[in-house]
């Protein structure tokens, strides 16, 4: 029940404006690799008044460095992902697997930053491969 709520809220709140809209309308006029910093971009500013009120977010210190990094490369990954599925239905489950494993209360603190890890290695390799191509 949790994650359907992280799917309904985050996932396709999210995710129909960042990859359904945005990056969609910035994939016309730049590379995918642009239009998956911009969408990041301003993802991180979306992100900006939690900092305000959630803890987590008040917490991270220079863990901020790695949660920007993580959101670039998770632009780069849910771009790919978009791009090969032509849907935002993939994205919408995975964002609100990640957002579930990520803000839970009943993990280990590593668990948020192995997982983000993760998604910053797979960003990195795809990056990569959009780059030589």
């Amino acid at each position: 029940m949790v994650l359907g709520v992280w799917m309904i809220t985050f996932g396709i709140g999210e995710e129909a404006g960042w990859r359904g809209w945005l990056y969609a309308f910035l994939i016309k006029t730049c590379g995918r690799l642009q239009a998956a910093a911009w969408v990041a971009g301003v993802w991180m500013l979306w992100h900006l008044p939690a900092f305000a009120f959630n803890e987590n977010y008040r917490e991270m210190g220079w863990g901020v460095i790695g949660w920007a990094i993580s959101l670039l490369y998770g632009s780069v990954l849910l771009g790919w992902l978009f791009h090969r599925s032509g849907t935002i239905i993939p994205l919408v489950i995975w964002h609100g697997v990640f957002d579930l494993i990520t803000a839970s209360d009943h993990l280990p603190d590593a668990v948020p930053m192995l997982i983000s890890g993760v998604v910053i290695v797979q960003g990195i390799y795809l990056a990569r491969q959009q780059a030589r191509h």
